[in-house]
């Protein structure tokens, strides 16, 4: 199936991370890592960015991207705060492309994610390497994300990146190409029981 342009839909990655060091505070921070999801809902008007790190920390951000602003929702073992805040503010999984930056695009190297055929690109520079599996047959810009961007070809369902001495893999674990309770997903108001906090401007 070829699905060029879609507009609205939902993309769910689990995470997983592995240490590369054995050093005690890299181990705590994989530990703070497990069980931990992504999931993008997105439709032509708005946003919704949920990432659960492990048991106990969400961060939810719901954007409004034709009025360019966005409602970010934070719950920790600390309490449950809101804060409002302009569209430029969405952090997600921040990759720096720079001019040292390389793309190689290996077709040869095939596997299949939920039913979709994949093949293998790898991202590298002078500090990092990130390898991708991208397809084809989904067409997503999630640029705006951070997820993907122009010198990645295809779409990426699974990526693993390098970051103070521990691997991150994203591996998507759900798609649907449509999307319901919508009014609900990409509501502004704030939930019960957050606080909402100033966002400084």
């Amino acid at each position: 199936i070829n699905l060029y342009s879609q507009n609205e839909g939902l993309l769910q990655y689990s995470i997983s991370a592995n240490a590369l060091d054995t050093s005690l505070e890299t181990r705590q921070k994989v530990g703070l890592m497990r069980n931990s999801s992504l999931l993008i809902c997105f439709s032509e008007a708005f946003a919704r960015v949920e990432f659960k790190m492990g048991g106990n920390y969400d961060i939810i951000t719901i954007l409004d991207k034709v009025n360019e602003k966005s409602l970010n929702l934070m719950s920790s073992p600390m309490g449950k705060f809101a804060k409002r805040a302009s569209a430029s503010e969405l952090q997600t999984v921040p990759i720096n492309i720079d001019s040292t930056s390389q793309v190689e695009v290996l077709k040869s190297e095939l596997k299949t994610i939920l039913g979709y055929e994949c093949y293998k690109v790898v991202l590298k520079n002078d500090s990092y390497r990130i390898d991708y599996w991208c397809t084809d047959e989904i067409d997503i810009d999630l640029s705006e994300y951070k997820l993907t961007n122009d010198m990645i070809p295809g779409f990426p369902l699974e990526f693993s990146a390098l970051s103070e001495g521990i691997q991150m893999k994203y591996k998507a674990s759900n798609i649907k190409l449509e999307l319901n309770n919508k009014e609900t997903l990409f509501s502004f108001e704030v939930p019960v029981g957050y606080t909402v906090v100033d966002s400084g401007d």
